[in-house]
């Protein structure tokens, strides 16, 4: 037993040492760790934004040739651009949008499109699962002015991040690896000396020690420095001779102590006795509360089956009023999308009938192109065989005139019809605000619906000072006019090949007052007091929607901020006379009335 003891108590100063040494050096390495994860990621930190200062250089760069190539339609020059910026190091993918959020361009390592409709202003988008980038719209300026054409975003990742970040981090790793070998290494020699050694001494002489002469197992360390050790030799000597004089007193004691255990087991028989009575008594009372802890486990369970039952028809109380509130927005969303649906179908009607008057000069050019290209391969056939006169290449070249300034009219009369179209289309399919020439920009909406105008024999006389320049939401305007040029179409002259639109443009202050008439067949006081009501329309059986003339409403009130009065009687055509807040751009027309 005593070899035992001693064999045990030998491995305590060892452990002791260790777990010092463990201790030190755990903290140091929690130190280490957490300022090289500080450092970590502040150079991380000043990567990223290093490489989002690179995402928006390289936007400025190429943000000027993404607009113009977005603006003509070049998707071969779109594309190889944004291939080119793929391309660079910085970056890992890329989304290029049109005017309408539509994704042209997806490429690479990007985040969803979804979270892109969070995006409220151009600049750094922050980091979502180890991407982030860089926001920024495409504007194309051009003749003095400016057009959103969409929007690019350019992205990086944590991956590019990192490949920038490897040399400080390998730097900063092996200098905390070498300070920790180093340390570790100082650490050791101190305890090994300061420690190990003196508790390796003090364990030896204690292994001697002999409880018959304790004051010859009094120990001697070699410590030429006081310290724990020397107090711990001092009070060990001391407790020797203390041991010396207790054991007499021991002795004496021991002889008090038998007569004392005689005693106790007297009193230890007796206590049996008791003990095994209150034992049945206590076996009685656990089996009672087995009892009664069955029946609350039957009750809990009954109760947990209740809350269960209760929380499902929670849950279906909560989808049913989830599913109502969906119900309810959907409503609201219908009446939009009607809206909606009615001004694409305007657009669509002006494309179709745009068409015929492109094809008729576009023809022209192809006849005189094919008739220029037949007297060329015969001039060239005459030359071939040397039978050209004077006269022939004369001819020829009268021809090549004559047809070059055909092509060349019929040619800029197409350009013409096309590029009205384009602006009036682009401003019914936006939403923006810009300056416009009033008296050019009406008559580019009265020429995009010409077709339909010549289909009824109806002449639309624009009375309109040439010099109203104003600012304004040029994409409302248009749609307003149009959806009452084609109520007027479609609904007052039905039987009239003489059909009249008179409209009178002026500008009073800072409002544009524009007032619309036609000659038609007018409308009874109950039809014009439903006139603005939403699907209300006299031609329900022709396929009217109801929704042309809510639109203007909607558009003149809200979207312009104005009004509008309407008139009309049977058989006396319809007027509408409206006006709205707009940003004068000639001073000289502020106050024409």
């Amino acid at each position: 037993m005593q070899k035992k003891a001693s064999v045990s108590r030998s491995s305590i100063p060892r452990s002791i040492a260790r777990t010092l040494l463990t201790s030190v050096l755990t903290v140091y390495f929690l130190l280490t760790l957490i300022i090289t994860t500080g450092q970590i990621a502040f150079e991380y930190n000043n990567t990223r934004e290093a490489l989002l200062h690179d995402l928006r250089n390289q936007h400025h760069t190429f943000a000027a040739s993404l607009a113009r190539a977005m603006w003509e339609f070049n998707q071969e020059q779109t594309n190889a651009l944004a291939a080119g910026l793929i391309n660079i190091p910085a970056i890992s993918g890329i989304i290029i949008r049109d005017d309408q959020e539509r994704v042209l361009i997806n490429q690479g390592e990007t985040m969803s499109v979804d979270r892109l409709a969070l995006i409220d202003d151009s600049g750094p988008i922050p980091e979502h699962s180890g991407v982030f980038g860089y926001y920024s719209p495409l504007v194309f300026e051009f003749a003095g002015g400016s057009e959103l054409v969409g929007d690019v975003v350019l992205f990086s990742s944590r991956d590019i991040t990192i490949d920038r970040l490897k040399p400080s981090l390998i730097l900063l790793l092996v200098g905390a690896l070498l300070k920790s070998s180093i340390l570790i290494l100082l650490f050791t020699l101190a305890f090994r000396h300061y420690l190990r050694e003196p508790l390796e001494n003090l364990i030896e002489q204690l292994r001697n020690f002999s409880p018959e002469h304790p004051e010859s197992s009094q120990i001697r360390l070699k410590q030429e420095e006081v310290n724990e050790f020397s107090l711990l030799e001092d009070a060990y000597n001391d407790l020797l001779s203390r041991l010396r004089a207790h054991q007499t007193d021991l002795t004496s004691a021991q002889q008090e102590v038998n007569d004392v255990n005689r005693r106790l087991e007297d009193q230890n028989l007796l206590l049996e006795q008791e003990i095994a009575e209150k034992t049945l008594g206590i076996s009685n009372l656990m089996l009672d509360l087995e009892r009664r802890r069955h029946e609350l486990e039957m009750r809990q369970q009954s109760l947990e089956q209740e809350v269960h039952q209760r929380r499902i028809t929670e849950s279906r109380l909560k989808q049913t009023n989830q599913e109502l509130e969906e119900s309810l927005e959907f409503l609201q969303q219908i009446r939009l999308q009607l809206m909606s649906s009615e001004k694409m179908a305007a657009l669509g009607n002006m494309v179709a009938n745009i068409t015929h008057d492109v094809s008729t000069p576009l023809g022209v050019s192809v006849t005189a192109t094919s008739y220029l290209q037949e007297r060329l391969q015969k001039i060239q056939q005459q030359m071939a065989a040397g039978t050209a006169s004077e006269q022939d290449i004369k001819d020829f070249m009268d021809t090549v005139t004559e047809s070059n300034a055909l092509i060349e009219s019929n040619l800029h009369r197409a350009n013409e019809i096309i590029s009205g179209f384009k602006q009036v289309a682009v401003d019914q399919a936006a939403d923006h605000t810009r300056s416009i020439h009033i008296c050019n920009y009406v008559q580019r909406i009265i020429q995009s619906l010409q077709p339909q105008l010549r289909r009824k024999s109806c002449v639309v006389q624009l009375n309109c000072p040439d010099d109203i320049e104003v600012r304004c939401n040029a994409g409302a305007l248009a749609q307003v006019i149009t959806n009452m040029m084609m109520n007027s179409i479609l609904h007052a002259f039905p039987d009239n090949p003489n059909g009249r639109i008179d409209i009178d443009v002026s500008v009073v202050s800072d409002h544009l007052h524009i007032r619309y008439r036609d000659n038609g067949v007018g409308m009874t006081s109950h039809q014009l007091r439903q006139l603005f009501e939403p699907f209300y329309t006299t031609s329900a059986d022709n396929g009217g929607s109801g929704l042309g003339a809510h639109i203007i409403y909607t558009l003149i009130t809200q979207t312009l901020a104005g009004n509008v009065e309407v008139s009309s009687q049977p058989d006396a055509g319809l007027c509408y006379d409206f006006q709205f807040p707009v940003e004068p751009m000639n001073v000289s027309i502020n106050t024409t009335s």
